[in-house]
């Protein structure tokens, strides 16, 4: 027979495991967070950011913690996808950029090397503020327990 002294009548957990559920789900969305934060110098703690995210998503539903670990998911594979795309780029980047400092300017020839350069002039700077403003907005609202 289960042991249901842990559990209220309805099958649900008592308060106290609830508050301390609810208080470690706390603490792992703000390790998320902070993790995500030293991932702008490193960019691998991110990593171990998302896979806590991935892991506990499931613990959370229901509560106001799975759009934190819903919004760590989104801005890892939004800035994966970003750093994926700049990689590929890159070459082209800078051939564009030799071209250009070699003096072989060829206009038609530039102006097509030159897109990626342009787009990441205008992209990146933007892509850097949404992810601070997602994480420093998720790190506020986790610090006084309200949902993402």
């Amino acid at each position: 027979m289960a042991d249901n002294a842990s559990q209220a009548p309805s099958g649900r957990p008592l308060p106290d495991q609830t508050d301390s559920r609810q208080s470690h789900l706390r603490s792992l969305a703000l390790v998320g967070y902070v993790l995500f934060l030293v991932s702008f110098m490193n960019g691998l703690t991110a990593i171990a950011g998302v896979i806590i995210a991935y892991v506990k998503r499931r613990d959370a539903a229901g509560t106001i913690w799975q759009s934190h670990f819903g919004n760590l998911i989104l801005v890892f594979w939004v800035m994966l996808a970003a750093f994926l795309l700049a990689l590929i780029s890159f070459p082209v980047s800078v051939l564009s950029l030799g071209l250009w400092l070699s003096g072989d300017f060829v206009w038609p020839a530039f102006s097509a090397f030159a897109v990626p350069v342009l787009f990441w002039m205008f992209a990146g700077p933007l892509l850097l503020i949404w992810f601070f403003y997602r994480i420093i907005r998720g790190l506020i609202h986790a610090s006084e327990n309200r949902a993402y």
